[in-house]
């Protein structure tokens, strides 16, 4: 079997997308996978996946989610090599540990290009430091997240990325739960 992290894009923010993590846990334990945990209220299940790829998972968990839970979203799903890589590869360690809460890994589906981080860097401020590493962009948001024009960008299609935001404390807890 193998471990896997499903990250579901938009979920439990700012009162839209609501699911209750209990339903979440039940739907991916109706489709046949174990071990299934879900950390905090927004939308991270972590659970043992068999042979199943990332692809196979998104697309799977992502239709059930429309199905069982009446709830349209994205699903991010990754290993835990990948999610230890992805950790490790952190361009900005300092600001992750200095302020966990305000600096976030976007994780995303594709790998994100010099256009793609011109776009995110064209609205930030000055308080704010992106950097991206292959499927992920690493942001300090350093005067906070809620009047981040950066933090809006990802929302937008021009940019062409499917991802969804974790902020450290979150990739910290969620690591914890895959060595378990």
């Amino acid at each position: 079997m193998t471990r896997r992290i499903a990250l579901l894009r938009g979920v439990n923010v700012g009162g839209n997308r609501k699911v209750a993590m209990a339903d979440l846990k039940a739907m991916v334990e109706a489709l046949g996978f174990t071990d299934v945990k879900t950390l905090l209220a927004s939308g991270n299940v972590v659970f043992e996946a068999g042979d199943r790829s990332d692809d196979e998972l998104e697309a799977l968990l992502e239709a059930e989610a429309g199905k069982r839970l009446g709830l349209v979203t994205h699903v991010i799903v990754r290993g835990p090599a990948a999610w230890r890589a992805m950790m490790d590869a952190n361009p900005l360690p300092d600001e992750a540990e200095r302020e966990p809460s305000r600096f976030l890994v976007n994780v995303a589906r594709e790998i994100v290009t010099p256009d793609m981080l011109a776009m995110i860097r064209a609205v930030a401020t000055p308080g704010e430091r992106i950097k991206a590493v292959g499927r992920c962009v690493y942001i300090f948001f350093g005067d906070g997240v809620a009047d981040s024009k950066a933090a809006l960008v990802f929302g937008r299609k021009a940019l062409g990325l499917t991802s969804t935001g974790r902020n450290w404390n979150t990739v910290q807890k969620i690591a914890d739960l895959i060595r378990a």
